[in-house]
């Protein structure tokens, strides 16, 4: 689960006559994936193959628009009998090509409908910056005192224009995208406009003559509403139609895509006058599977690639429970794991959740997010997505642990409906929420973990210092783990100068904030002012305070310093060897790059950390700033009459939207952050190339 399956690289050597046997056999295994053979037997291909396969390609394309259209599932079904993988694909080519014919006026037509509306909408989108002006444009431009001129032009043509104008006419700018503006430019009569447009390389804003932006935006909107339901009823006619054929489209869909696979084997193979060269990559453990199902009519060999100088890089292959696979998107937005690389997932299932309920704790707002997340799941997977319902789990796991920390933090779309006016206004004699009683975490145990949490009605000024201690602690956590895991890595790798010149030294730099916010755990009842005690001794250090009173302290620098030199020397090394620079210049760089950023970056991820507090705070006081504005609207000293106010309710909704829609984007994007700047940065590179086996998708007979 962590690390990448071993591969091999595969060859079958077996008769020419054999073909369609071995490649049926290898789209039924779902194992392999096809390469160029490193050594080929001769340069003969299966130019049938190579001839085909594009418009099996095409055929799927259009059978996915078909059923999105259709409103159906994307998805393969049923089977396919074939004695010969050629002749079945011109066959179902032929029988897929009769299936798009009959469905090719609608297709057309709803082609013709959508491009006529975005030329109507462009059309639209230029003119609604003038659609207020009544005035036909032609009298507008002829006007005996001023020049009235009304263009679009980009942010260079607008100063440039700025600059040639001066002070002799007045320029009012719109933006309408990120580098469009339409402008307004009105000047006295005796100054040259055209002359000056022409210069910059403007165009009047020009419209039928006759008519007003008024006018001709209305009518615009008028037709593009038109053809939106003309789009609608040809949509629904396609569907029903569609929906009379379900089985059959899917089941042609999965021929295509089986044939597909099956004519990427024959496009990579080679060919002798007698025999056929298959290569490609297998994960180890199937290679007696293999070997055992071609043993009749196959010779198959193997050779195990190294991690290090190899010409070509095997393909990466995580296996891991489907629970967990979703999270393959999030670190593929970063980049797909090196084959000696160790799987970010397993430790993103756990860190990404948690960091997300921690700074998004509010069990109403939580629950809002899950909500959502399943409607999400389920529209992804009507549209045939793979990334939509992978995004909406990782939301659904994320929000699970937001509502767990907002039950603990006893928020429920802010703090009014448990602590009431009481935590609002801080003030015994007001009334608790009406589910303060019935909460199911009791007040003790969101007292007792305050330094979780640090708000609501038992916060404090200590309880803050110490939340911020906690988030660091995390942080040096997070760091640690993952230079430990860069270390693995260089390891796995089996390059010498990536492990002692890259990651080693990044590893000794980490060492010190998990040794400085960890020490706490000597004195356990004590943690927290242990760690404070140890920040001290380290400023005293650095002060050059008395030894014998700050010995940790200076210990502590002592190593940091080792650490930030050896990282300076080893890129200084890594620069002499690899950029052909002087020695001077390879220090210099080596102290820039190892030494000066190696401490900036110790300090700066460490501390990045605290922002796990820091939205966890801003999320509280939004709905704490909208409680309180609904308590002003609603002035009673009881809970009750707040949340039955109807201008009070607005407020709050409000405020919650506010909250889930800003801060749940936020905190979502921040969780991406710290895992991709902070984390993997110290162990992941992500260049590798994903394995991508050929397989059957119908069942084949």
């Amino acid at each position: 689960m962590l690390l990448p399956e071993n591969m091999v690289r595969l060859q079958i050597i077996t008769d020419r006559t054999n073909l369609n046997d071995v490649v049926t056999k290898l789209l039924k295994i779902g194992v392999f994936q096809p390469e160029d053979p490193l050594y080929p037997i001769g340069n003969g291909r299966i130019e049938e193959a190579r001839k085909l396969i594009t418009g099996v390609q095409d055929h799927i394309s259009k059978l996915k628009i078909i059923m999105e259209l259709g409103g159906l599932i994307i998805e393969p079904l049923g089977s396919m009998k074939l004695s010969d993988w050629i002749k079945t694909t011109e066959e179902v080519n032929e029988e897929a090509s009769k299936l798009e014919e009959r469905y090719k006026e609608l297709l057309e037509e709803i082609g013709r409908l959508r491009a006529e509306r975005d030329l109507y909408s462009q059309q639209l989108k230029e003119i609604e910056p003038f659609k207020a002006i009544t005035v036909d444009l032609s009298k507008l431009y002829s006007l005996k005192m001023f020049n009235v001129v009304l263009a679009q032009v980009t942010i260079d043509k607008l100063n440039r224009l700025n600059q040639l104008l001066g002070d002799k006419g007045f320029i009012y700018s719109v933006k309408t995208d990120e580098n469009l503006f339409s402008v307004i430019i009105i000047t006295e009569k005796s100054t040259e406009i055209d002359k000056i447009l022409k210069e910059i390389g403007i165009r009047k804003f020009e419209i039928q003559e006759g008519k007003t932006p008024y006018q001709l935006y209305n009518e615009l909107l008028e037709k593009i509403n038109q053809i939106d339901t003309i789009l609608e009823r040809t949509r629904e006619e396609l569907s029903r139609k569609v929906k009379t054929e379900e089985n059959y489209v899917k089941n042609i869909y999965g021929k295509l895509l089986t044939l597909r696979d099956a004519l990427t084997i024959m496009n990579k193979a080679r060919v002798s006058e007698y025999y056929l060269q298959i290569e490609g990559y297998v994960p180890e453990k199937y290679v007696k599977k293999i070997q055992n199902e071609m043993k009749d009519n196959a010779f198959v060999d193997y050779i195990r690639p190294r991690r290090y100088g190899e010409k070509e890089e095997p393909p990466t292959l995580v296996e891991m429970p489907r629970s967990m696979k979703v999270l393959e998107s999030l670190v593929e937005i970063y980049g797909t794991p090196s084959y000696w690389e160790v799987s970010p997932i397993a430790f993103l299932v756990f860190t990404f959740p948690i960091l997300f309920g921690l700074m998004f704790p509010d069990f109403g707002n939580a629950l809002v997010v899950l909500l959502f997340s399943i409607w999400f799941y389920k529209y992804g997977k009507k549209k045939g997505s793979e990334n939509i319902p992978k995004l909406s789990i990782i939301l659904i796991y994320s929000s699970i642990v937001a509502m767990i920390t907002g039950l603990i933090a006893r928020d429920f779309f802010g703090p009014l409906p448990v602590g009431g006016l009481r935590e609002i206004l801080d003030n015994s004699k007001y009334t608790v929420g009406p589910l303060y009683s019935v909460w199911p975490i009791p007040v003790s145990v969101s007292e007792a973990i305050k330094f979780l949490l640090p708000f609501g009605e038992y916060s404090t000024s200590i309880s803050i210092e110490n939340t911020m201690i906690f988030s660091v602690l995390l942080g040096a956590l997070a760091l640690f783990v993952s230079s430990l895991l860069g270390v693995v890595n260089a390891i796995r790798k089996k390059d010498p100068e990536f492990l002692f010149f890259e990651k080693l030294p990044l590893f000794l730099i980490y060492v010190v904030p998990i040794f400085i916010f960890m020490y706490g755990i000597t004195n356990p009842s004590n943690f927290f002012s242990v760690d404070e005690q140890i920040l001290g001794q380290i400023l005293n250090a650095v002060l050059m305070k008395p030894f014998s009173q700050n010995p940790i302290g200076y210990g502590i620098v002592w190593w940091t310093s080792f650490a930030l030199l050896y990282n300076w020397l080893a890129h200084a090394i890594l620069v002499k060897r690899h950029d052909n620079a002087t020695l001077a210049s390879a220090i210099a760089m080596g102290f820039i790059e190892g030494g000066f950023e190696g401490a900036l970056l110790l300090l700066s991820n460490t501390i990045s950390f605290i922002r796990v507090l820091v939205f966890a705070l801003s999320h509280y006081y939004i709905l704490y700033a909208f409680s309180y504005m609904a308590y002003l609207v609603a002035p009673s000293t009881n809970t009750i009459s707040v949340l039955i106010n109807p201008i009070a309710i607005i407020i709050l909704i409000i405020g919650n939207l506010l909250a889930i829609g800003l801060e749940g984007l936020v905190v979502f994007i921040q969780d991406l952050r710290l895992h991709f700047y902070e984390m993997f940065s110290k162990f992941y590179e992500g260049r590798g190339r994903k394995f991508e086996p050929v397989m059957s998708y119908v069942s084949l007979e």
